[in-house]
């Protein structure tokens, strides 16, 4: 094994949290998110179908449009979501043929290409936040609305530049928080620190 490579995959995985508040004012550039989906586009899917399609929003009306029709965090119930100034510059949506989510195999390709996208994105310095939970408006908010009888979205990833004082750490799933993430904020700095409990490799082997 190469364990250099060994150690930078791991590392990676690591660092490819999902971050929700990022630097408003640095936009992420349309040919990076192309270079992001050039990777996904690599990833396998079932049968070799390649029946995904991505949808990339830079336009600050439409990335606007985009978090108006999501939510954020099911565990942070009383959290709506990044304010002004720390929101995403940037939106993927991956989509698959009319009806695909009610399909096994294609919820999970998309869900090896937007695990494939997140690490792509934060090899390249970004921060990415999955979304599976929408309404049924998206399809207007990213301009695909005629093409709903041939498309649907399956995940969208939120992108940009993480915030200067957000911090994501992964720690053991032993506090009274369980398996649970959750936030804390500096009462000196302001600066806040998301948690991400994860069992112990002992506890998964059976």
């Amino acid at each position: 094994m190469d364990t250099i490579e060994f150690a930078r995959l791991r590392e990676l995985v690591a660092a490819s949290r999902t971050y929700r508040r990022f630097d408003e004012a640095r936009p992420v550039p349309r040919e990076l998110l192309e270079a992001l989906v050039g990777v996904a586009r690599l990833a396998p899917t079932g049968n070799n179908t390649q029946t995904l399609r991505f949808h990339l929003s830079t336009e600050p009306g439409e990335v606007a449009a985009v978090l108006s029709h999501h939510r954020w965090a099911g565990l942070l119930a009383d959290w709506d979501g990044p304010e002004e100034g720390a929101r995403p510059t940037a939106y993927v949506s991956v989509l698959g043929p009319a009806g695909a989510r009610k399909s096994a195999i294609r919820n999970q390709d998309a869900g090896i290409a937007a695990q494939t996208l997140a690490l792509a994105a934060r090899a390249a310095g970004l921060g990415c936040c999955m979304v599976a939970s929408f309404d049924a408006h998206l399809m207007e908010a990213i301009g695909l609305e005629a093409r709903a009888d041939e498309l649907e979205p399956l995940v969208i990833l939120a992108l940009g530049w993480p915030a200067a004082d957000e911090t994501v750490v992964l720690e053991p799933a032993d506090t009274s928080h369980g398996l649970a993430y959750w936030r804390e904020r500096d009462a000196l700095t302001g600066a806040w620190t998301h948690h991400v409990p994860k069992l112990a490799l002992e506890e998964l082997l059976v």
